[in-house]
């Protein structure tokens, strides 16, 4: 089930850049829904953005599962606003709950994943602290909804073909026959 308006998510505890985010949705007209904790919350928060706190023990229960699910499921494309560290890997958990989702995803760059939204076709890699790219990104989306399908499609079939329990078991066989050939 579709809203009817659209709305981009955002979720994650660590080393997030939801200030930069924030600002990013005082310059456009979607809402933005992040999930994050009270101490990353940003001061005066615009009518576009939805808060809301995340709980301290795990698994977080800030909303229940079945509401995420929706939320990734209704949602234009999923946020993952980082803090710009170039040997950051957060914010990788995130990217593949949106690609198994047919979800573009923006996100700032970051040098060490193996995997890119740009490169690899299934969304936006924005600078560090760049308010104006996160806004112009999610305009982007907004007027390309053809594109943002096809980011979408795009992140699923690198899910289905990299991250699969066969691609994982061919991966562990071939680690183990490397291991007994050196031996």
């Amino acid at each position: 089930n579709q809203t009817n308006v659209p709305f981009f998510l955002a979720s994650g505890k660590t080393n997030r850049d939801y200030v930069t985010l924030v600002k990013a949705a005082k310059k456009v007209t979607a809402e933005s829904r992040i999930i994050g904790p009270t101490t990353q919350k940003p001061e005066n928060l615009p009518s576009n953005v939805k808060w809301i706190d995340t709980s301290s023990d795990p698994p977080d229960q800030a909303i229940g599962y079945p509401t995420l699910r929706e939320w990734y499921a209704q949602c234009v494309a999923v946020c993952i606003p980082l803090s710009g560290d170039a040997d950051d890997t957060c914010g990788y958990t995130n990217m593949l709950e949106a690609m198994a989702m047919r979800k573009p995803v923006l996100m700032t760059q970051s040098g060490c994943l193996h995997i890119n939204p740009d490169t690899d076709g299934f969304g936006i890699q924005i600078k560090p602290r760049d308010a104006q790219g996160w806004a112009d990104s999610i305009n982007h989306l907004l007027k390309g909804h053809e594109k943002a399908l096809g980011m979408g499609n795009r992140g699923r079939e690198i899910v289905e073909r990299d991250f699969t329990i066969e691609r994982f078991n061919q991966d562990v066989l071939g680690f183990i026959e490397t291991i007994l050939n050196k031996s």
